[in-house]
């Protein structure tokens, strides 16, 4: 699953670790509130970011990460599906940057 960010802060490297720990704990805590509005209950569900690129001359970064459940890793469409609940804005507050796309690799859903 891949999540597109509008722009990141100066004073934020999207290359660093820090920047991929911290990116992968606030996508936790999306997707935990994408699960208690979606199923009124939420699991513990693990973010693992996978890479975090950003084009030359770009404030856009992208985000390429998997989620799992215990030790079973949600599909793209599922996960998509999931962010698909929340608002732009809501996903935008726990992530700190405005999302531009949240997609699956072969499908796009825009939020």
């Amino acid at each position: 699953v891949s999540v597109l960010l509008q722009f990141v802060g100066a004073a934020d490297d999207p290359r660093s670790c820090r920047f991929s720990q911290m990116m992968e704990q606030r996508l936790e805590k999306v997707f935990s509130e994408a699960e208690i509005k979606v199923f009124k209950a939420t699991s513990r569900l693990f973010v693992q970011m996978l890479s975090v690129s950003k084009a030359t001359g770009s404030p856009a970064v992208t985000l390429v990460y998997t989620v799992r459940n215990g030790t079973i890793f949600l599909n793209g469409t599922t996960a998509s599906n999931l962010l698909g609940h929340l608002s732009a804005e809501l996903v935008g507050y726990f992530l700190f940057y405005p999302p531009l796309i949240v997609a699956e690799r072969k499908l796009q859903i825009y939020v």
